[in-house]
């Protein structure tokens, strides 16, 4: 897993022509969030797992498989939410206290209740009434630094101001609370996936009812539980088909897989080894492979490692978690090689074709620039947003002589983070070198146009 700095826009599902438009209308459509600093965390694996899991709510609830975008918060509290129109932000506190993927399940059904409910239309009114358009400007106004990092998980960073403005921007009326609910008990019977994962969520959320306000999750500030919502949510799931459904043992493999990830990347690792110390199996092995990575202990994270390899050598996580920890202690060549195998394994996972980029990189062989460029090309089409795998590709055209290309992503790179006058700069430097109407020149042109509608915006 790499930690980096990224872009915060929701734009992975938007046009991806000029990504420097792309941010520019995220930014504006993005509502404002609850937190001073959000950390956002990326990881191949995380992202397949989410997927999998909600496939068929999605499905159930009339969406297309890339409608919803699912973002990971790092942030111990227990909360998640809807923002941007169909993008929904899960913390990593709600990841570790619902424990089941039938509980975590029904938080993403009921947050894409909100979505199908139309309920984000309500929140665009209370933003009009509640300040003009500069302040709302200033608060869903988003950027973050452009600094890469290294291995299979991006982690993005930004500021929003705390306000009552947007704690109303979030908070969901009782109506709409129950709406949400119905919407996704239906969803998770028509999936037959078992309701009780709701009372679940509830009844984490209930003990905290009798708090002070500055005690409470902000799940519970913003999705306020009544005994009427309660009681109904109780009622519906005693008297669902779906009740007692089970998971398949694969979706509840990979849900363990992923909290066991995250918790060993968050953790201090000391704590996560004395949690695995009399621990076997597979899952107490990947924690102590994090773990130890952390502290760090070359050897015995490697060890661990070659242990899960062991038990699944087709695995392409493994194999990108194995890249990863080698390029981060100086194995380039070694690490492209894992990164290479899982490549070919999950040939469509674009954040592990951005760590074999990095890895063809760093190991300095001329000739693997090209091939590193071949692939960080592909990845950075994939996934618009990511500022990390820009700077690695712009490293990768400098090493193959193309100066001008290598502006044009470093300008991209600055656009998706905000920093429009960087963005402007070296997109100057790159347009006398580039093809006059072609489709890079229009990519430039693109960046322009959105610097100087900022300018006037100012």
């Amino acid at each position: 897993m790499r930690f980096a700095i990224k872009a915060a826009q929701a734009v992975r599902s938007l046009a991806r022509r000029s990504v420097a438009v792309i941010a520019l209308s995220a930014a504006l459509s993005m509502a404002a969030l609850p937190s001073s600093a959000l950390t956002f965390i990326r990881d191949a694996e995380i992202e397949r797992t989410l997927k999998l899991l909600t496939a068929e709510i999605f499905k159930s609830a009339g969406l297309g498989e890339n409608a919803v975008t699912l973002y990971i918060v790092q942030d111990p509290s227990f909360n998640a939410f809807v923002a941007g129109g169909a993008n929904i932000f899960l913390f990593t506190g709600l990841l570790d206290q619902v424990k089941t993927p039938e509980g975590l399940i029904s938080v993403i059904a009921h947050e894409t209740g909100h979505i199908t409910g139309n309920h984000l239309a309500r929140r665009k009114i209370v933003s009009e009434n509640l300040a003009g358009p500069a302040m709302i400007a200033s608060i869903l106004a988003a950027s973050a630094a452009a600094v890469a990092g290294s291995g299979g998980a991006a982690v993005g960073a930004y500021s929003l101001g705390q306000s009552t403005a947007t704690r109303a921007l979030l908070a969901y009326s009782r109506g709409e609370e129950a709406s949400a609910d119905q919407a996704a008990l239906t969803f998770m019977e028509k999936a037959g996936v078992d309701p009780s994962g709701m009372l679940e969520v509830l009844n984490i959320v209930r003990g905290q009812e009798f708090f002070s306000t500055q005690s409470q999750d902000p799940y519970l500030r913003t999705h306020p539980l009544s005994s009427e919502r309660y009681s109904f949510v109780a009622d519906r799931v005693a008297q669902s088909p779906a009740k007692g459904e089970q998971v398949s043992d694969d979706l509840r493999y990979w849900h363990d897989r992923m909290r066991a990830k995250l918790e060993a990347f968050i953790d201090p690792p000391s704590l996560v080894l004395q949690r695995v110390d009399d621990q076997d199996g597979e899952i107490a092995t990947l924690k102590r492979a994090v773990a130890y990575h952390r502290l760090p202990d070359r050897a015995k994270s490697m060890a661990e490692v070659d242990r899960l390899l062991a038990l699944r050598p087709d695995d392409p996580f493994y194999l990108e978690l194995a890249g990863q920890f080698m390029l981060e202690v100086g194995r380039a060549q070694d690490a492209a090689v894992k990164y290479g195998a899982a490549l070919n394994l999950a040939p469509n996972e674009t954040l592990i074709a951005a760590g074999y980029g990095k890895a063809l990189l760093a190991t300095g062989e001329p000739g693997k620039e090209k091939e590193a460029l071949r692939v960080l090309e592909r990845a950075a089409a994939g996934d618009p947003a990511d500022t990390g795998v820009r700077q690695t590709l712009a490293q990768a055209y400098a090493a193959d002589g193309q100066p001008a290309m290598a502006s044009l992503v470093t300008a991209e790179r600055y656009a998706l983070s905000g920093s429009m006058e960087e963005a402007e700069r070296f997109a100057r430097r790159a347009l006398p070198s580039l093809l006059e109407g072609g489709p890079a020149w229009l990519r430039a042109q693109d960046i322009l146009r959105v610097s100087e509608a900022a300018k006037k915006d100012k």
